[in-house]
């Protein structure tokens, strides 16, 4: 499959300089036929003045109002024309010369709907790129906090490295790198756009499943993913992360796919979660280093409003969130 029946689809807010670096690397590829198409949600920066002078073949779509990273995705994959549609996030660099075995891992595969990347952080090393659909003790395990904590350990690096799982049988890929075929996106799309921040990649990837699509990673294509651009930048978000966002947008995929007695039942145990997370943060306070205690500090108190989002969340008032809240960073956000 040559390169011109791809369509690049990068959805972007007030990320100017990132959003450059991303169309940059992806440049031989737009040089060779790719289609570009940037959707611009409302941002104040510049950005599609500054996509269109520097790469004026690229169709750029501008949002009036903020339409968060569903609504943009969907606006841009609307747009493209191409039988493949590589989803980019603002803040990924790309290897243009791994593009075609993606484009070949669809031609080999009739019934593969979406693949995703192996992604990697600035200094090369792995976050988690795909996983298995949550589950209700897992939703627990994640609002104590103790996955993180663990995953932190370089011991438990050691015995399971980030990505291990990544090669076997996934439920879903994360949106920040993610090829899909259009066939697959014309009959389970589009992205639920009543997702705050995380999880619509997860719920599209669920969906192609009960369409009889295959979702997985594909090894060895790399894309460098910065993270948290967005993100970061808001109250009660932590190293790149919004826990709050976080755990009330996988309530609201709970309550999608289970139902609202699924859910209320999920969010006692992470309410659970969330109290015996902040107790035993309270307990290894003091033999945290003093190099490490804002970070960590900073994580607390991130962790205590996102056990107040719990308090205050319902499935009647799930998805009813404000607009313009940014761009998932990772597909649930997790670097474990």
């Amino acid at each position: 499959m040559p390169v011109n029946r791809l369509s690049i689809v990068v959805p972007t807010r007030d990320t100017r300089a990132l959003t450059l670096r991303c169309l940059e690397s992806a440049a031989p590829l737009i040089a060779e036929g790719a289609e570009l198409v940037v959707v611009d949600d409302a941002s104040r920066d510049g950005t599609a003045e500054a996509v269109r002078a520097r790469f004026p073949g690229a169709k750029v779509v501008v949002n009036a109002e903020p339409l968060r990273f569903g609504g943009s995705a969907n606006r841009g994959l609307r747009a493209a024309r191409g039988e493949i549609l590589l989803l980019l996030n603002s803040d990924t660099v790309v290897d243009p010369g791994m593009v075609p075995a993606v484009i070949a891992a669809f031609d080999r595969e009739p019934r593969l709907g979406a693949a995703g990347a192996e992604l990697r952080n600035a200094d090369g090393t792995p976050q988690w790129s795909a996983g298995a659909a949550p589950t209700r003790p897992w939703l627990f395990a994640l609002a104590t906090g103790a996955p993180e904590m663990i995953g932190s350990w370089p011991r438990y690096r050691r015995l399971r490295p980030v990505g291990s799982a990544e090669r076997s049988r996934v439920d879903w890929v994360s949106g920040a790198a993610v090829a899909i075929r259009r066939a697959a996106w014309e009959e389970a799309g589009p992205f639920d756009e009543g997702f705050g921040f995380y999880g619509q990649d997860v719920d599209f990837c669920l969906r192609l499943a009960d369409a009889g699509w295959k979702v997985r990673v594909l090894p060895g294509w790399i894309v460098t993913h910065l993270g948290g651009a967005t993100i970061g930048s808001r109250d009660g978000a932590a190293g790149g992360r919004h826990p709050g966002l976080l755990w009330t947008d996988l309530l609201l995929l709970g309550e999608k796919r289970h139902g609202s007695a699924w859910a209320r039942s999920a969010a006692r145990l992470m309410r659970l979660g969330a109290s015996l997370g902040l107790a035993g943060r309270a307990l290894i306070l003091p033999v945290v280093p003093r190099s490490r205690r804002p970070a960590f500090e900073a994580g607390t108190e991130a962790h205590r409003r996102a056990q107040a989002a719990l308090a205050a969340w319902s499935p009647e008032a799930a998805g009813r969130v404000p607009g313009g809240l940014g761009y998932p960073s990772a597909g649930m956000g997790r670097r474990r």
